[in-house]
């Protein structure tokens, strides 16, 4: 069996590795890894780097133009993206492709997937992000796949209410967590080394993306949040925006203030998945409105500043504090963090995405398909 991974971001990549390790590992199948988006972003960081660094030379390139971030730029490089990676699919030929999230690179290679005939493992669905036009993306990608692995039962049960068949659906937990108990994480005093930045003082962990649903909000949110951070006193180590819509104006503003205070604020387009972790397992709390801070955060009792609406809707733990985007909203949740009292409840936390064997439950299903391309739709148990 030849199985094709799809990637297009280093967040992505984080989560789909242990995935690909075991799908790698099995002598049963064959292995490519279609590689598009940001990886290949010489401004996003090159991240392709890092799935070299991890050995694997089964890559299919497929490059996009990011250089415009409007909305019609956006509009641009998703057409050019199925007609790229169509081409690289057309070339490879899987019997499934797999891909996770919600991302409009992702339902590219969906849409391009269905056009020329292969199934689908999609991996996050069920998930909504209200606030994020990702929203959109992850229910077109449900309507175009075969496979579903979704990170809780809430998920599953929407996934099965979009009209899949419920013995295709499977609830396998978060793939995040599952990288929080396999990789070795940096001791503090190394991650400092490798980031030339001192954390002897505590310190938050930002990232901040644009909510894509609403119009010319970016700046001012984001400069609310610098603010806010600032108040603290804390330091802080930021990870910049993914290649969304007014993403390279809020990574701009995060130069700018790092830039004026290098010894307080680091900012880093990409720190790796093992980096990323490390800095989580030491940070005071997660701040901005990144998937992370909902997913993964809570299982290492790390609390975490939801800012605004791009996460709304999704499952979460109690660690998770939601708040709006104004200074005063993003400061009394980031006291509220702080305060002892709250920080006390997170030793007996419970995370709502954990689960075991995530990655090897989601590899056993995929060599069982053998469904192809043709699906029925499964209509729920009438109510009247």
């Amino acid at each position: 069996m030849k199985v094709c991974v799809f990637t297009g971001t280093r967040a992505e990549y984080g989560l789909l590795r242990p995935v690909i390790q075991r799908l790698d590992k099995d002598d049963e199948l064959t292995l490519d890894i279609l590689v598009s988006g940001s990886h290949l972003s010489p401004h996003h960081g090159m991240t392709v780097r890092e799935i070299e660094n991890d050995g694997f030379t089964c890559l299919e390139r497929a490059p996009i133009n990011l250089n415009d971030d409007s909305r019609p730029g956006v509009c641009k490089s998703t057409g050019q993206a199925v007609e790229t990676l169509g081409a690289s699919l057309d070339k490879l030929r899987p019997d499934m492709l797999v891909l996770l999230g919600d991302r409009y690179e992702a339902m590219a290679c969906a849409l391009a997937a269905s056009l020329i005939g292969i199934p689908v493992a999609h991996i996050h669905g069920g998930e909504t992000t209200e606030g994020a036009v990702d929203e959109f993306f992850r229910h077109s990608i449900t309507k175009m796949s075969h496979l579903h692995f979704t990170a809780t039962e809430t998920y599953r049960k929407r996934v099965i209410q979009l009209g899949e068949a419920p013995e295709r659906v499977f609830n396998v937990g978060a793939l995040g967590v599952e990288n929080i108990r396999q990789v070795t994480l940096a001791p503090k005093v190394e991650l400092a080394q490798q980031l030339n930045f001192s954390l002897d003082r505590p310190y938050l962990l930002v990232t901040f993306h644009p909510a894509t649903l609403e119009n010319n909000t970016a700046e001012d949110q984001c400069r609310a949040m610098l603010n806010a951070l600032k108040a603290t006193g804390l330091a802080v180590i930021f990870t910049k925006a993914n290649a969304d819509s007014h993403g390279r104006m809020i990574n701009t503003l995060v130069d700018e203030f790092s830039a004026a205070e290098p010894s307080k604020y680091l900012s880093v387009t990409s720190l790796g998945l093992t980096r990323y972790l490390s800095a989580m397992a030491n940070c005071t709390a997660v701040v901005g409105n990144s998937s992370s801070g909902i997913i993964e955060a809570p299982s290492m009792r790390v609390p975490t500043v939801n800012i605004g609406i791009r996460q709304q809707g999704r499952v979460s733990a109690e660690s998770v504090i939601h708040c709006g985007t104004s200074y005063d909203e993003i400061s009394a949740a980031l006291k509220q963090c702080l305060n002892p009292e709250f920080r006390r409840m997170l030793t007996k936390l419970d995370n709502p995405y954990e689960k075991e064997n995530t990655s090897a439950h989601i590899v056993a299903q995929i060599k069982r398909y053998s469904g192809g391309i043709i699906k029925s739709f499964y209509d729920l148990p009438t109510l009247f």
